[in-house]
């Protein structure tokens, strides 16, 4: 493999010692798990919280994400991986030609958006194994912290007001909790009426339950700490959210597959979640009353699976050909899911179809898969990522720090040639 400057070919190359002989191997790692822990901060305490911005708003964690990118980046810490620029600008071009042949003023906020957090993607470090296994350790405590909130959420609610604890009791201005990123959804159990955990700062259960499996599923991979295991779990069941279930249902029994150890971890999850119902400490019925939701409109299982479906196949008598081809703009789906009569499907890959047509769909996936390609995040982990985000309308803001950021160090050629001295330039691109 052969590392490539923009400028010059010998640039990277010289590029690497020099920060290594500013700064230690150790140091170095500590600095990128420092980074690594305010991004992963970042991304599961600040969903919640956003600023208001003419007709729109400014996520938090997104914007405090770009900013810590930026500063590593201009600071020389990060670089550009050259075949992610490469697939990145073509998504970009694809997502400008469906823009400019469908334009409406309304696709501009989508558009800017959709370009400026994928721009993030391209961003990458070298990174040792010993650092990136900081980094998730750093996630598996902020997942468990997460966790405890969420157990000691669920019996809180039967002392003070449910709803204002989740509100934080007003402690925070309104206009800084973003009200489109809050959902506060009921369990109801006969007569009883209770309030499902969220973990108090992530949006809804849901997003707690999907954050559960990725901790469960490092845990099983890496790890295999048995109060880790027990207590993310706990905060998992608590979320008697749907969405992570079908995560887990599909990916624990691989990592469990992997090697003796990691089946072990699985069977303690298995028993410790059977112990808690048959105890009667969490409540099956919410769990077995999801399963018929594939056939009931507007249920979550419907809206994410059959409805997406049947959207395709109107799509296929109706749609027309450049609208297959190029797509149909920038958060144009909103304004079709509204014309049918099964209601909302917001499924992410229908979404990025309808919107980018086949060829934006087909880079799209290319991109991704340049993004995960040599990335040091266990492959089940990853998988189980990119399924939530197609399939589960997951977020990808925490694929960053665990998936793209940090990658395998690659091999390096040695060029003939080392008379000539290092580049003045700043910013770099790399191939692998």
């Amino acid at each position: 493999m052969v590392n490539n400057s923009v400028f010059g070919t010998d640039r990277q190359r010289c590029m690497a010692p020099s920060l290594t002989s500013v700064y230690p191997t150790d140091k170095l790692d500590r600095l990128a798990a420092r980074t690594d822990t305010a991004l992963l901060v970042a991304a599961l305490f600040l969903p919640r919280f956003s600023l208001p911005f003419g007709n729109t708003a400014l996520l938090f964690d997104l914007l405090v994400i770009g900013l810590i990118l930026l500063y590593q980046f201009f600071s020389g810490k990060l670089f550009i991986q050259y075949d992610r620029l490469l697939w990145f600008l073509f998504f970009v071009l694809t997502l400008t030609c469906s823009l400019l042949f469908n334009f409406k003023n309304t696709m501009l906020t989508s558009y800017a958006q959709t370009t400026v957090f994928f721009s993030l993607f391209t961003l990458i470090r070298t990174s040792t194994a010993s650092q990136y296994r900081r980094t998730l350790q750093t996630f598996q405590f902020l997942v468990m912290l997460l966790s405890c909130l969420a157990i000691a959420q669920f019996p809180a609610q039967f002392v003070v007001d449910g709803k204002k604890l989740i509100n934080f009791f007003g402690i925070f201005p309104d206009f800084l909790l973003n009200p489109d990123s809050t959902a506060i959804r009921e369990l109801r159990l006969g007569s009883l009426s209770l309030l499902k955990s969220n973990g108090i700062f992530l949006p809804e259960p849901s997003n707690l339950s999907q954050i559960a499996v990725f901790g469960i599923l490092i845990e099983v991979l890496e790890f295999r700490r048995p109060r880790y295991l027990l207590i993310i779990t706990a905060g998992f069941l608590l979320a008697y959210s749907g969405t992570g279930l079908m995560v887990l249902f599909l990916f624990l029994p691989l990592a469990g597959l992997r090697h003796s150890k990691a089946g072990l971890s699985v069977l303690l999850i298995v028993m410790f979640a059977l112990g808690l119902f048959a105890t009667g400490l969490i409540h099956t019925s919410p769990f077995a009353n999801r399963t018929g939701e594939f056939e009931t409109q507007g249920s979550s299982g419907f809206a994410r699976f059959t409805a997406p479906v049947l959207l395709t196949a109107k799509l296929a008598h109706t749609g027309s050909l450049q609208g297959w081809l190029i797509g149909n703009g920038p958060a144009s789906i909103k304004t079709y899911i509204g014309d049918v009569w099964y209601g909302s499907a917001m499924t992410t890959w229908f979404k990025i179809f309808y919107e980018d047509g086949i060829i934006g769909s087909f880079v799209f996936a290319c991109f991704l898969a340049s993004c995960f390609r040599r990335s040091r995040c266990p492959g089940l982990v990853i998988m189980a990522i990119v399924f939530n985000f197609l399939f589960m309308q997951g977020t990808m803001t925490l694929a960053i720090p665990l998936c793209t950021l940090s990658r395998v160090e690659p091999r390096r050629v040695r060029f003939a040639d080392t008379t000539r001295g290092p580049s003045s330039f700043g910013a770099t691109v790399q191939t692998v």
